[in-house]
């Protein structure tokens, strides 16, 4: 079995700055931009927290909520959105969901009341496959 990629801010100590950030991701730093650019423009803002069991998360929230949790992932940064179990349908339903994303959003499992539909984002491309996503999860209620 292959080694997951595990997140290089695990020191409670050291919340990750933009420099070290830019040394962990590489070339993928150009992902994170977007994707942190794309949540700015969308008014979600992006706060680190430290958990004892997973280091340093991003947690993407607006005003009133949770709209997706970010991560560093060895070379490239894991963007995930949770969803309650009673939305899955309107979400696979909507008209701009590629065909691709339908099917992951069907095929996802459950966890508890909730699913997750995650993204591993390496460049700009991979923000604008995500869009769909982080739009449907600020509006959707």
């Amino acid at each position: 079995m292959a080694n997951q990629p595990t997140n290089p801010f695990t020191d409670p100590d050291t919340e990750p700055a933009p420099a070290l950030i830019a040394d962990a991701l590489g070339p993928a730093i150009e992902g994170w931009d977007a994707l942190t650019r794309a949540l700015t423009d969308a008014g979600v803002q992006v706060a680190w927290r430290w958990y004892r069991d997973g280091g340093w998360l991003a947690k993407a929230a607006d005003r009133r909520r949770t709209i997706a949790w970010i991560a560093i992932e060895g070379d490239a940064t894991r963007c995930s959105f949770h969803f309650a179990e009673r939305l899955r349908d309107d979400l696979a339903s909507l008209p701009d969901l590629p065909p691709e994303l339908t099917r992951r959003v069907r095929e996802a499992p459950r966890h508890g009341a909730l699913f997750t539909v995650s993204f591993l984002v390496s460049g700009p491309a991979d923000v604008e496959r995500l869009r769909p996503i982080l739009n449907a999860r600020i509006t959707l209620r």
